[in-house]
């Protein structure tokens, strides 16, 4: 009977213990499942600026010039070695970028058009998942970004001290933009009225910070309506012409990188703590021409240590027509070798100032303890020939590594593998759906890219074998598709009858030698086209057709 008991107690005590478990566990589960729910999602630092070839990012190589902080950046994060634009020039590129599409899947196939607002980007979707959104510097995708400015479109950047003066505040009006209009021989523009240029919040940000009208009301507030006549979005007035030495009259205080900096820096002080997470855009318009950086970062670097590239003399005989005639772009014969060097420097310096505006920024966040819990984002819409083939400035006719083949470099905490180099192919509309996994929230339909998360992390080693990217100008040469694998790259002027480009980027980096015509690369050249064709039909290319027509016709000669 004392035994019978004795086991009835022990049976009793080992269920109380266990439902005493089960209690705590419950308990816990909820307790960890509330803490789950309630955790802040990561904040979001987006930094794009505009016209950076890789050779002004040291992390790429370049050990002579000053970016530290986005050195450090690639140090705790994953730098992309073969990231590539998807779409030139600006707008269109900005466009792919912030929506995960192609050029003829979001509308913007040329500069001034303005971005399709139904169109989900990255502005939009964060703001509907509770995101607080900021967004300061150059969008250019709202239409015509120098309101009220006459002198014609693409050349107002070169608004020299002298000439006519900028209206300022009220006095800027008359905002247009380019609509697109379809032809049998692709997208042509048509000037409509209406637009809001830099000057209104768009793109789904709540907050909102334009080179035009609010940085020359910065300026006035400043008490520089002098500079205010004169500067915004690119022109930093700069003291000379191009071909001479330049640097801006702004000096580092008034500049536009300072300003966009600032106003970063204060979205973030008022974000910091609150519960919702913020997600902040800092888009400087720099180092794009005119390569006019504030002193003394204009000669930081001396004359006789810049380098001119290993490409630099191409006399472009075997390369498409456009290429020469472009004498703004191509000045192989009228600069001389220390114009060439003096520009580069010049580059160099922008790119190092704008590092130093980036370092703020950083600061800021490790001061703040937010560094940890904030996703950061480094690129640019496209490159600068920087002297590569002779040239400087951007041509829209080619589809040179110089141009298109850009920096990036994302770090995305608690993702680990630090300072990992990626070898895959990857693509400015990877962006978006990346940003979007790293925090959670699923990715709409309609996106082309894809998400970069398992090549950051060393899951996948490979990714894509091909990337694709656009140029779609009116004329028939300024219609150009790209496709780069692993080995060679195919430059398609779809629309042209002067030739193609076929580069073995393997052998020859330098992309010096047009296998276009070589016999012994006939089966390369009808390859690669064929996967411009497919592409273009399996991405709802709205000329497929078209496209497909030059290739055609050369199979059956």
């Amino acid at each position: 009977m004392n035994n019978g008991c004795s086991a009835f107690h022990n049976f009793n005590s080992r269920v109380q213990h266990s439902f005493s478990v089960l209690v705590w566990m419950l308990c816990f589960c909820t307790l960890s499942c509330t803490n789950t729910s309630t955790e802040k999602r990561p904040n979001i630092l987006f930094i794009m600026t505009d016209q950076q070839p890789i050779s002004c990012v040291g992390a790429y190589g370049n050990d002579q010039i000053k970016t530290p902080h986005l050195d450090a950046l690639a140090g705790e994060g994953q730098l992309l070695k073969n990231f590539y634009i998807a779409a030139f020039p600006c707008s269109p590129s900005r466009a792919s970028i912030l929506t995960g599409r192609y050029l003829h899947n979001h509308n913007v196939f040329t500069n001034n058009v303005i971005l399709d607002p139904t169109i989900p980007s990255l502005g939009t979707v964060l703001s509907e998942e509770g995101y607080r959104t900021g967004y300061f510097g150059k969008a250019h995708l709202g239409g015509y970004m120098y309101v009220g400015r006459t002198g014609g479109d693409g050349v107002d950047y070169l608004h020299l001290p002298g000439e006519a003066k900028d209206p300022v505040g009220d006095e800027i009006k008359d905002y247009w933009h380019h609509k697109r209009i379809e032809t049998a021989s692709g997208w042509n523009t048509q000037r409509r009225d209406g637009g809001y240029g830099e000057d209104e919040p768009q793109l789904g940000f709540t907050e909102w910070k334009g080179g035009w009208k609010d940085y020359k009301d910065w300026l006035v507030s400043k008490g520089r309506r002098d500079f205010a006549e004169i500067a915004g979005n690119h022109d930093d007035l700069q003291s000379a012409p191009e071909g001479e030495h330049m640097y801006s009259l702004l000096g580092e205080e008034y500049h536009m990188a300072t300003y966009f900096t600032n106003e970063t820096e204060s979205f973030i002080k008022r974000n910091t703590n609150d519960n919702e997470p913020w997600a902040a855009v800092l888009s400087y318009f720099g180092p794009h021409l005119p390569v006019a950086p504030p002193q003394p970062w204009d000669d930081m670097y001396p004359l006789e240590e810049i380098p001119l590239p290993a490409n630099f003399e191409d006399d472009l005989n075997d390369k498409p027509q456009a290429q020469r005639k472009a004498n703004l772009q191509y000045v192989l014969g009228q600069w001389n070798h220390d114009q060439y060097k003096d520009y580069i420097r010049r580059y160099w310096g922008y790119s190092s100032f704008i590092d130093q505006q980036i370092g703020r920024i950083f600061q800021l966040l490790k001061e703040t303890n937010q560094w940890e819990n904030t996703v950061v984002i480094f690129t640019t819409d496209h490159g600068d020939m920087a002297g590569g083939h002779g040239m400087i400035y951007k041509l829209g006719s080619n589809a040179y590594e110089e141009l298109f083949h850009v920096p990036a470099i994302l770090r995305i905490p608690n993702l680990g593998h630090k300072g990992r180099e990626i070898e895959a192919l990857s693509s400015a509309i990877d962006v978006l759906p990346t940003i979007l996994n790293a925090v959670n929230i699923d990715i709409p339909k309609g996106i082309d890219g894809q998400d970069l998360s398992p090549q950051l992390s060393g899951s996948v080693k490979d990714s894509k074998s091909e990337v694709f990217a656009e140029i779609h100008f009116p004329g028939r040469d300024g219609k150009v598709i790209m496709c780069r694998g692993e080995q060679f790259k195919y430059v398609y002027h779809w629309m042209s009858e002067d030739v193609d480009e076929l580069y073995d980027l393997e052998n020859d980096p330098g992309e010096l030698e047009n296998l276009y015509g070589s016999e012994s690369h006939k089966e390369v050249v009808k390859e690669m086209q064929q996967k411009i064709i497919d592409w273009s039909k399996d991405t709802g290319h709205q000329y497929a057709k078209l496209i497909g027509q030059k290739a055609l016709l050369e199979h059956r000669k």
